[in-house]
């Protein structure tokens, strides 16, 4: 487990796909430190990606190691934090 002032090591799976392919599905793994439970930098990004990207999301899989458990976590839905 890797904590850097209070953060810890987040890896996001985004399962997606172009709109005008929609039988081709890609995925999308980026890791990045932050801060449990209010995971503001996904958030961040998952606005970004819903504002400029032109793909759609099928499956996000966010996954962290916390006191040596693993918890996996199915968004189901992309919430706006302003």
């Amino acid at each position: 487990m890797i904590i850097i002032k209070n953060k810890i090591l987040v890896t996001l799976n985004v399962i997606y796909y172009n709109p005008q392919y929609t039988n081709i599905l890609q995925e999308f793994i980026w890791q990045t430190e932050d801060k449990l439970p209010e995971l503001y930098r996904i958030h961040k990004f998952l606005n970004f990606w819903k504002n400029n990207i032109n793909a759609v999301i099928k499956e996000i899989l966010v996954s962290y190691n916390c006191n040596n458990k693993t918890e996996y976590i199915k968004v189901d839905k992309i919430f706006t934090i302003n």
